[in-house]
């Protein structure tokens, strides 16, 4: 299972200081809107599902996904420890709900994307006689 970062609702979270959105759910990185920055929550041997490390792919111990508007890491780093830096405020939002309280420009879904959506409910809907 994936979220749908347009119509699925992601926890509000503040990340070294910053308004950002988490799941626990893996958002398809192709769903990223241009601009925007998607980075993996590790966890540790000790506690697999607590936020330890923030990642650009978590090969082990996923933890949650992040997506931003900023940049929360440099390129060049492996990652970054997160404890203590990861607030809940357990308001779920929406991507649109999350970019106009923080007055930013909400990305929309690629051309793609919307074509794709319709092929696939467009198929269901088919009906077979005999």
């Amino acid at each position: 299972m994936s979220v749908d970062i347009y119509r699925d609702k992601l926890q509000n979270v503040w990340l070294f200081g910053k308004s950002v959105l988490y799941t626990t759910e893996p958002i398809p990185r192709e769903e990223v809107p241009e601009g925007w920055y998607c980075y993996d929550l590790r966890g540790s041997d000790e506690c697999p599902d607590r936020p330890l490390t923030l990642v650009d792919h978590a090969n082990q111990h996923f933890a949650g996904r992040i997506l931003s508007d900023v940049p929360l890491k440099s390129d060049r780093s492996q990652g970054e420890l997160v404890p203590n830096l990861f607030w809940a405020n357990a308001i779920p939002v929406t991507l649109a709900e999350h970019c106009a309280e923080e007055g930013i420009p909400c990305p929309k879904p690629a051309e793609g994307q919307n074509k794709e959506l319709e092929t696939v409910s467009a198929g269901f809907g088919m009906a077979i006689s005999f």
